[in-house]
């Protein structure tokens, strides 16, 4: 009987270590998961940092397809994670959206200036109402109560337009939020709007990754997907490679940032061609290195006609002057005078604002948005996608419009407050991975690079909705 009961109490003692043993590996497991979790996140931060340097990079490195800079980029070499991890990696990747078509993912980050903005949609209705309707008439799915919902949101006041919402309607509808009465902080407020549903903003794609697979994310490619142009459009080889996700959906169209700098290449600030004081203004020319031909019609126009209203102005025009008349040196029709007309749009302005907000990006906006724009026909946009090339010096600024003969000189005025070829806000989505193991974690961010350092104004968190294998 004695025996028994020790052999029992062995057995016992036998059992609750075996058990504190599992309860150990167990904890050792979720401290080792937990810890590799937080890393994951640190090696996403990572890639925002790489995309802010990147931003700012004098060098300027391509920052819309660029796999060599943003695919599977090593933070944490393999010595450095637990066995069966291997190297901590991320990669930096946006929607390839070419011809209102979603086809898969590219290497780099979004502009937001390519989308319309909700900035510049309240501008425009301000000014000139019902040119604000007519731009959110073109996104897909779109009704009356939305239009006038999303305007309510957007204006100062509380007065309901005829098929809007302002405060009232939400209290009766015993919501527990009003109105901003400005810009949205991030797109997905939109979905706080009376009838705006998530498939209105995100389509199909419940896990907003543009159809992108891990394998996908976790490669390097030799070469960027597509060619080199991220705009040019993609041989598409079977059916499976065509669209991946919902084109109607409303986050490759519209965006609550939008703004851009105006710098030149160098970062300097761009000389103010209403300068009051002339002599000031002729150094600053002079400091831009701009030719003396220039600087010389500049002067003579200043003197003789006041402020310079827009740029555009300049060109073919004349100056009488009190022994001769000047003729301008900016022109569209010849190479020379074009290019000597660009030189000026690099480095001068006509207006005293450091920075400018809600202007679409002529050479990377999606047909759709260009559409929205209130001078813009469908035709007229559907020729403009047709003949931008992505890259083109002589396309450096949105007076190629013009220089190509798509529109006339009064209509370029018009359109130059509202397009641009640059923009300084960006977003992105940023997977962290390690190379042998199937902890992912994936964000969204938003860099605004119109301050130094570029700052993230917006930040989600998409692991929760995973990543198709």
């Amino acid at each position: 009987m004695v025996l028994f009961f020790a052999a029992l109490v062995i057995a016992l003692l036998a059992a609750l270590s075996l058990g504190m043993v599992g309860l150990a590996t167990l904890e050792n497991k979720v401290v080792i998961q937990t810890g590799q979790s937080a890393q994951l996140v640190q090696i996403v931060l990572s890639g925002i940092e790489t995309a802010a340097n990147t931003i700012d990079d004098p060098r300027h490195p391509d920052l819309l397809n660029n796999p060599e800079r943003f695919c599977g980029i090593e933070v944490v070499s393999a010595n450095l994670t637990p066995t069966g991890f291997g190297a901590g990696r991320f990669t930096v990747f946006s929607p390839r959206y070419e011809q209102d078509q979603l086809r898969g993912v590219r290497f780099g980050l979004t502009r937001e200036s390519a989308k319309l903005s909700l900035e510049a949609v309240l501008t425009w209705e301000t000014e000139s109402p019902g040119q604000g309707v007519q731009a959110l008439q073109q996104l897909p799915g779109i009704t009356s109560t939305i239009i006038d919902s999303i305007l309510d949101w957007l204006d100062a006041d509380n007065d309901a337009r005829p098929q809007g919402a302002e405060s009232d309607y939400y209290q009766q509808q015993q919501k527990t939020y009003r109105p901003r009465n400005a810009v949205p902080i991030a797109l997905e407020e939109l979905l706080l709007i009376r009838d705006v549903g998530e498939t209105m903003l995100f389509g199909n794609d419940v896990q907003r990754s543009f159809g992108a697979t891990q394998s996908e994310l976790r490669r390097k490619p030799a070469t960027p997907a597509g060619g080199d142009d991220p705009f040019a459009p993609m041989e598409i080889e079977s059916s499976n490679q065509q669209s991946t996700g919902d084109a109607a959906a409303w986050q490759f169209l519209l965006t609550p940032y939008s703004a851009e700098k105006m710098v030149n290449s160098q970062g300097i600030v761009r000389v103010f061609l209403n300068e009051s004081n002339l002599d000031f203004l002729e150094s600053q020319l002079r400091l831009h290195q701009l030719d003396e031909e220039s600087i010389r019609f500049i002067l003579a126009w200043r003197n003789a006609k006041g402020n310079i209203d827009d740029a555009i102005d300049l060109l073919d025009a004349e100056v009488a002057m009190e022994t001769e008349t000047l003729a301008s040196p900016f022109s569209c029709s010849d190479p020379a005078r074009y290019e000597r007309f660009l030189r000026l749009l690099d480095e001068a302005v006509t207006d005293s604002a450091i920075v400018v907000r809600g202007r679409i990006n002529v050479n990377e906006a999606p047909q759709k948005v260009l559409v929205a724009v209130p001078e813009l026909t469908p035709e007229w946009a559907a020729i403009i996608v047709e003949r931008r090339k992505h890259g083109t010096e002589t396309q450096r600024h949105a007076v190629w419009l013009l220089a190509e003969g798509i529109v006339d000189k009064e209509m370029m005025k018009s359109l130059s407050r509202r397009l641009t070829t640059g923009g300084d806000v960006y977003r992105m989505q940023v997977v962290g991975f390690f190379d042998d193991n199937s902890m992912v974690y994936r964000a969204e961010a938003v860099l605004d690079a119109t301050v130094k350092p570029p700052k993230m104004v917006f930040y989600k968190n998409l692991t929760p909705l995973g990543l198709p294998e």
